[in-house]
C-alpha cells in the first residue's frame, strides 16, 4: 500500500519532476509528519474510527476537495513556474491529514498485523509503518527526478496525466 499510486505518491512524483529530490524534501517531511500524526490518532481512536461513518464521510469530502484543488494547480503548472507553494511542508501535511488511504493504512496495519517479539509494541509498529510509507514517497520523488529531462520536454501531457490521476484519486474515495 505504501508504494502504490495515491495522492501522496503522485504529489511526491510531481515534486521530484518539478523541483528535484533535495528541494522536495520539505513536501516529503510534511507527508511524514502527517503520517505520524494520523498513526497516533488512529492508534488512540481505532475503535471509534471503525464505527464512525460521519468521520469517514467528512474525510472523503475534505480529501476530495483538496485533491481537486491540487489537480488544478498541477494541471496549470509549467516547468519554469516560480511558485513552489504546491510542494511545501504544509501541502504535504495537509495532503496526508486529508488522505483517507493513509487512515485505512494505519487502521489496518496497527489493528490487523501482529508482529513477534520487540516489534509487537504498538509504538514500534507505528514507527515501522511511518518509515515504510515515507520510503514510498521518497521513492516516488526520486522517480520524478529521474524523469525530469523527459518531463521538461513533455510537461503538458505529464501534467494532464498527473492531474487526472489526482482527480481519479478523488473519485476513487467514493467507491
Amino acid at each position: 500500500m505504501s508504494l502504490t499510486p495515491g495522492p501522496n505518491t503522485i504529489m511526491a512524483m510531481a515534486a521530484g519532476q518539478k523541483r528535484g529530490f533535495t528541494r522536495s524534501l520539505s513536501l516529503n517531511m510534511g507527508m511524514m509528519c502527517g503520517m505520524g500524526l494520523i498513526g497516533i490518532f488512529t492508534a488512540l481512536c481505532a475503535s471509534w474510527l471503525q464505527n464512525s461513518p460521519s468521520f469517514l464521510l467528512a474525510m472523503k469530502i475534505i480529501g476530495s476537495a483538496y485533491l481537486l484543488h491540487l489537480a488544478y494547480h498541477v494541471w496549470r503548472s509549467t516547468p519554469d513556474d516560480s511558485s513552489d507553494n504546491n510542494f511545501s511542508f504544509h501541502t504535504g501535511l495537509l495532503l496526508q491529514l486529508t488522505n483517507v488511504k493513509v487512515y485505512l493504512y494505519f487502521i489496518t496495519g496497527l489493528g490487523a498485523f501482529k508482529l513477534a517479539g520487540a516489534l509487537s509494541s504498538l509504538s514500534l509498529k507505528w514507527l515501522l509503518m511511518v518509515a515504510i510509507c515515507s520510503l514510498g514517497t521518497f521513492a516516488w520523488t526520486a522517480s520524478g527526478q529521474l524523469i525530469n529531462r523527459f518531463y521538461h520536454r513533455h510537461y503538458k501531457g505529464l501534467n494532464v496525466i498527473v492531474a487526472l490521476l489526482l482527480v481519479f484519486s478523488a473519485v476513487d474515495l467514493w467507491r
